[in-house]
């Protein structure tokens, strides 16, 4: 495939194992009927991956997979949706990171999850001369990659900007509670931040998505979005600030919204298109991945994206 991309997407590679619904478990020793169960690609860095070559995008993705059954699956599966798998490394001494994703009647999920090789992929694992002529490069999994988030994250993104990238960063649960301290110096080097309110608070101590986005270009990063869930977003940049409402749907699961969100925006940015425009498009992209099952699978074309937004006319 041809070495130059549009977005070079880093993250975690993950098999996801989903099951629903399970909105308690059942008692030791027994049984609890599922509608369904769905073995499929996850992970921020391939769910993202995955939805911007739906969205018309040319990507890459970094990301590590052990030498195991469910390495191959995600292989497989990053090949058949067009994507340049060259630095798609395999890790020996781990397994393919796995979650078992318990989903809720109401799409909520709780996760069950092995680490695996996602433990030891940094940034010795990217091959810069992909890097590269990408329009961006965008750090999918902020907390999730402990090998990558601390020596690692400031570097990389200091070397994209160089290397005439924009760049950007979506931020997961960080279960270690380290938040700001352990990403405060890659924030200088960051053109797009993609936390949602919880997440948002954590980093900053604020509440309100405004006080966030405040924090956290005061800090260095040169356009902010909150995400809101079904509300929409709030975007602040230096040149204005505005809230783009969402869209009302029926989740069914709400796995790989936030990826799906984040692939809308950048899709859109590759396109020349403004913030509005690309905030409107995250928000149908997120929406439209909670009506299936699973991060990947259920992230929308590019045709349905277009249709949708049609169909919902901006007011």
């Amino acid at each position: 495939m041809n070495s130059l991309c549009e977005v070079f997407c880093v993250g975690n590679a993950v098999a996801d194992v989903l099951a629903r619904p399970v909105d308690q478990l059942a008692p030791s020793g027994t049984s609890q009927p599922l509608e369904d169960v769905l073995l499929g690609p996850g992970g921020n860095g391939i769910n993202t991956a995955i939805a911007l070559a739906r969205l018309g995008v040319s990507v890459q993705v970094a990301a590590a997979t052990g030498n195991d059954q469910f390495g191959q699956l995600l292989r497989d599966r990053i090949r058949a949706e067009g994507i340049d798998d060259a630095n798609l490394v395999q890790l020996s001494g781990a397994k393919t990171s796995t979650s078992i994703v318990l989903i809720e009647t109401s799409g909520e999920r709780r996760f069950l999850h092995l680490r695996g090789v996602n433990a030891f992929f940094s940034g010795e694992h990217l091959d810069w001369a992909k890097v590269a002529g990408a329009r961006i490069f965008h750090y999918a999994s902020a907390f999730a990659l402990p090998a990558f988030d601390g020596a690692h994250l400031e570097p990389s993104l200091k070397r994209a900007r160089e290397l005439g990238c924009l760049t950007s960063v979506n931020i997961c649960w960080d279960v270690r509670g380290r938040w700001l301290r352990l990403i405060q110096p890659a924030l200088a080097h960051t053109d797009f931040i993609f936390p949602n309110c919880d997440e948002g608070r954590q980093l900053t101590g604020e509440s309100e998505p405004a006080a966030i986005a405040a924090r956290l270009r005061a800090l260095g990063v040169k356009t902010v979005i909150v995400k809101l869930g079904a509300a929409g977003c709030y975007v602040e940049f230096a040149a204005d600030a505005f809230t783009i409402p969402g869209f009302a749907v029926h989740p069914v699961d709400t796995t790989g919204a936030g990826d799906c969100f984040a692939a809308g925006f950048l899709a859109a940015i590759c396109r020349g298109q403004s913030l509005r425009d690309a905030a409107r498009h995250a928000n149908a992209a997120g929406a439209l991945a909670t009506l299936g099952l699973g991060g990947a699978d259920s992230a929308p074309t590019i045709s349905q994206l277009e249709d949708f937004l049609r169909e919902h006319p901006a007011m």
